[in-house]
């Protein structure tokens, strides 16, 4: 089990701003993506690559957080900023 307190600072990697994670059958589970990370040893890995794909995705790719990024194509990111000489 994971102390109330880390999982209050604990974010998925996938979108570490704002997502948080939930203790769910032995594994930490995005609340935006779903994906399932393990918990060995009492320790959470949160490596991307070794987390459980969600039903319906495939690849990282098709995951609802990385594609709202890829659909969206006009956010903040995209745009330069003005500055003047």
């Amino acid at each position: 089990m994971i102390s109330p307190e880390l999982l209050e600072i604990l974010r998925c990697p996938m979108n570490p701003s704002r997502v948080r994670l939930r203790e769910e059958g032995g594994r930490l589970v995005c609340e935006r993506c779903a994906l399932r990370f393990p918990i060995k040893d009492g320790f959470p890995v949160l490596v991307v690559e070794e987390a459980e794909l969600p039903p319906g995705c495939e690849s990282l790719a098709d995951l609802p957080c990385q594609r709202e990024g890829h659909e969206q194509g006009s956010g903040v990111k995209d745009q330069a900023p003005d500055r003047k000489p």
